[in-house]
């Protein structure tokens, strides 16, 4: 996976690409509901690629489409909710270009500029990727201070579900991620103190890890994390005891990995 600093690549070029109103959307809406802002890098192979990250977690995501990259550079969506409002209203092809200091959106006959401001999703994506670079590198045995122990690859489809469920029940729950390589187990375990408690498994393939079971703990933040996977693609992940939750995806032309903040972190 060819991670970077995406923060400055192309830091003077100003992008542009026309993909459906439909896949711009589907682009966007992978940066998942706790991220309000991205800065693409257009490459003039025909990948966008983006790292964002959050307080609760770090993504990196990249997507070949071919003949949709007119100029290499940047795309930096400031205003996702007003970006996505036009996109719902397109449809058909949607050209995007930035200026210097605007991002220009057109279908058809219609047009909106935004102003281009900070973008936070960025400001801790370099200290987040470059520990990712570190762990892949070292075959993900750790994570900066933390010790991977536990490895695998499993759907993460029933996990997403015991955890809508969960937040269904109560807003705040707290969750814990166990993994038990021996017996093939990967365990959400979703409860309130006092209230409700939710146990969902998933069989795990290929697990590497020490005979016994590591636990991390989450907050209410995991489930919009794992929601930003696809449930049903097998998902390459790393744990141990009180790390951060590591997941790899990857299919025909895109690859994304995301990295959870443990709450112990």
């Amino acid at each position: 996976m060819g991670y970077r600093n995406l923060t400055t690549a192309h830091c003077d070029s100003m992008g542009k690409a026309i993909l459906s109103s439909k896949e711009w959307l589907s682009l966007l809406g992978s940066v998942g509901e706790r991220i309000e802002d991205v800065k693409l890098v257009l490459n003039k192979s025909g990948t966008m690629e983006y790292d964002v990250a959050h307080s609760s977690h770090y993504i990196h995501y990249k997507k070949t489409y071919p003949e949709a990259v007119k100029e290499s550079g940047h795309l930096t969506f400031t205003d996702l909710k007003k970006t996505k409002t036009f996109l719902k209203k397109c449809k058909s092809d949607v050209t995007i270009q930035q200026s210097a200091t605007r991002l220009s959106l057109k279908c058809g006959s219609m047009k909106m500029t935004l102003p281009i401001l900070d973008c936070k999703s960025t400001q801790l994506a370099p200290t987040l990727s470059k520990l990712t670079l570190n762990a892949k590198n070292g075959q993900w045995g750790s994570f900066g201070r933390g010790t991977f122990t536990t490895h695998g690859e499993t759907s993460f489809s029933d996990l997403i579900d015991g955890a809508n469920i969960a937040k269904s029940l109560s807003a705040d729950s707290d969750f814990l991620i166990k993994a038990n390589a021996d017996e093939k187990e990967l365990v959400l375990h979703a409860y309130k103190q006092g209230g409700a408690a939710i146990i969902c498994t998933a069989t795990i393939e290929n697990a590497q890890g020490p005979n016994h079971t590591v636990s991390s703990s989450f907050g209410p933040w995991l489930l919009s994390c794992l929601s930003v996977l696809e449930p049903n693609i097998k998902s390459t992940f790393h744990c141990g005891d009180s790390t951060v939750l590591a997941v790899e995806q990857s299919g025909e032309g895109w690859e994304r990995t995301i990295v959870v903040i443990d709450q112990q972190v």
